[in-house]
């Protein structure tokens, strides 16, 4: 003998009620995530992080446009390079050693001639070549900002 089928109303998975549904049934381990987004959109909202990201999102290829225009800049491409060089020159140092250096001795300040006798060691040269060619860098740099 057949059997009567059970109707049923149809409801598309997406829809308004179905979503009202879920949110209402979350579990309380939901509900608290909820609430937290809920107030991290209050605190964007407050601080104007919102219409901040709105006016990005709008603006889309403009934004992105000047950004790399930026970036790709000449000037920007060799502070990257100079900041990259100077990142390994950094690591590259024995922090001991400029701690040592840098802090004051207990005792009198070595002499003069300690001095000198120091300065004409191979990695004192080194480092002073260093610095008197970063100066001539910079004053040829200087130099021709005054001409144009």
């Amino acid at each position: 003998m057949a059997m009567p089928v059970e109707f049923r109303q149809f409801t598309p998975k997406n829809s308004r009620e179905d979503l009202i549904r879920k949110l209402e049934q979350a579990p309380e381990a939901h509900a608290e995530a909820l609430l937290a987004g809920y107030e991290l959109l209050q605190r964007l909202h407050d601080k104007g992080l919102l219409d901040v990201a709105n006016g990005l999102l709008c603006a889309g290829d403009t934004v992105v446009d000047r950004v790399v225009d930026a970036a790709s800049s000449k000037e920007a491409v060799t502070a990257l390079r100079i900041g990259l060089m100077f990142s390994n020159l950094l690591g590259t140092l024995d922090a001991d050693r400029m701690h040592a250096l840098l802090t004051p001795a207990a005792g009198k300040p070595p002499s003069l001639w300690a001095i000198l006798k120091s300065a004409t060691s191979e990695n004192a040269r080194a480092g002073m070549a260093a610095a008197v060619g970063l100066l001539t860098g910079f004053g040829a740099a200087l130099r021709g900002q005054r001409k144009t």
